[in-house]
């Protein structure tokens, strides 16, 4: 872990600057608590958990990760999701997902991933001083697990739904897959292993796939000998705000997709399209003139080309240009198209041309004054062959606002960017409005 000292001397500038008129107090002493805001406390180990986890991908992208934005985005997590759990509803708080993983159980894999990256060592030497060096000494498998039994109790019936029947979840719940005191009441049930798959897992276990089954419960049970082990080294109230943390982020997530924004905006978003709606003609305007070259397309372009039968023909082909072949006399030797004798020309390519052909669209992304790879014309165009371009020129222009794609684009474009501001606005609002405690030790010395 991280020297306690430096620690405290990166941290004295956090939160200062944006927050000197917010309900911030300095009136923790113990070493270990860092900060607090409502019922949560974050402690030194905590933050140390949480850079680790982010600090390799910070790394990665050339970015730098401090303990103060570690806090940050800890003590913001909590805000938000406190605002959330007040003002959204059930059902936005707790969407029902029939096709990917339930909530809970991506928040217990991302509880396993984060305490097994901190404590990866210990933990690995902790199963290698097992009987076995695995996890066999730890559970008993059930001897009637076999896939008659599978297939009897959860097999898949005929109808709409791929879900369980009420029946099938009575017998799922009591069938249990092996036995181990890592769970909770001492078993891993059917229903267990098959209320944490997304819905092709559930088919597979509705199909009696056995050795997936049991390759599932094995992931399981190594998940929780990860949370066993690490709940045994951290105190109970670490363990209890770990837990809050991972339930905060995800709160804040169900907050931002209710705002409209999320880490993967979709555009069937109801508030993205709504906020999309009220985007007038004059904004459009001002973010059409501000982006005018994302909207950049080309025009035209003055293309050659050279038509053969088959791909590998084509391949050297194009091979041959690269090393040297110039294009006109690649043309004159291998074309087998009509207008061989003219050069391959098919001359000034429009974009807004009535009979605009499979060849355009190629030609449009192609870079003047390069051979492109071979293209195989659509099935439904008789023959195939196979195309090899050279663009001579383009001319690029812009699609014009008037354009719906491009009037559809923008305005969500703005729409997101609008919401995105009304979201950092009600986060400065939560922080600026948080009672938030932080340790003596950061407190600026006058």
């Amino acid at each position: 872990m991280k020297n306690y000292a430096v620690f405290f001397a990166v941290m004295l500038s956090f939160l200062l600057p944006a927050q000197t008129s917010a309900g911030i107090q300095y009136s923790l002493e113990d070493e270990e608590q860092i900060a607090r805001v409502g019922d949560l406390t974050l402690s030194r180990t905590l933050l140390d958990i949480f850079l680790h986890k982010q600090q390799k991908a910070a790394q990665a992208s050339g970015k730098t990760l401090t303990l103060q934005t570690i806090l940050q985005q800890l003590l913001d997590d909590a805000l938000m999701a406190e605002y959330a759990r007040t003002h959204l509803t059930a059902g936005q708080l707790n969407p029902e997902n029939r096709v990917a993983f339930a909530a809970s159980v991506e928040r217990h894999n991302r509880l396993v991933a984060l305490l097994r990256g901190y404590f990866n060592e210990q933990i690995v030497a902790s199963v290698n001083a097992l009987p076995g060096k695995n996890f066999s000494s730890l559970v008993q498998w059930n001897p009637e697990l076999n896939v008659e039994r599978l297939n009897a109790l959860i097999k898949l019936q005929p109808g709409l739904t791929i879900d369980l029947t009420p029946e099938q979840k009575t017998a799922a719940a009591g069938f249990a897959v092996l036995n181990t005191e890592l769970a909770e009441g001492g078993k891993v049930s059917l229903l267990d292993i098959y209320q944490r798959q997304n819905v092709q897992g559930r088919l597979a276990l509705q199909s009696g796939n056995l050795d997936y089954l049991q390759q599932q419960t094995r992931l399981y049970v190594g998940g929780l000998y990860v949370l066993n082990w690490a709940k045994k080294q951290l105190s109970k109230a670490d363990w209890q705000a770990l837990q809050q943390v991972i339930l905060n982020q995800e709160q804040r997530s169900r907050l931002q997709a209710s705002m409209g924004i999320n880490m993967d905006i979709h555009d069937d978003n109801p508030a993205l399209r709504a906020r999309a709606a009220r985007i007038t003609d004059a904004e459009l305007q001002a973010g059409y003139n501000e982006h005018k070259d994302d909207f950049r397309v080309v025009e035209r372009a003055k293309v050659r080309h050279i038509r053969v039968a088959d791909q590998a023909q084509a391949d050297a082909i194009v091979a041959e240009i690269r090393g040297g072949l110039s294009f006109a006399d690649a043309v004159k030797r291998y074309s087998i198209a009509a207008d061989k004798d003219k050069g391959g020309e098919l001359g000034w390519l429009k974009r807004g041309e009535k009979d605009r052909t499979w060849l355009h669209s190629v030609a449009f992304v192609q870079p003047a004054g390069q051979v492109s790879p071979a293209f195989r014309s659509p099935q439904n165009e008789g023959d195939v062959v196979y195309e090899i371009l050279w663009v001579d020129e383009r001319v690029d222009g812009y699609l014009p606002l008037s354009d719906e794609g491009v009037r559809y684009e923008l305005s969500h474009e703005l729409a997101r960017a609008a919401l995105q501001q009304e979201m950092q606005a009600l986060q400065k609002k939560l922080r600026n409005d948080a009672d938030i405690h932080l340790n003596r030790r950061l407190q600026p010395q006058s």
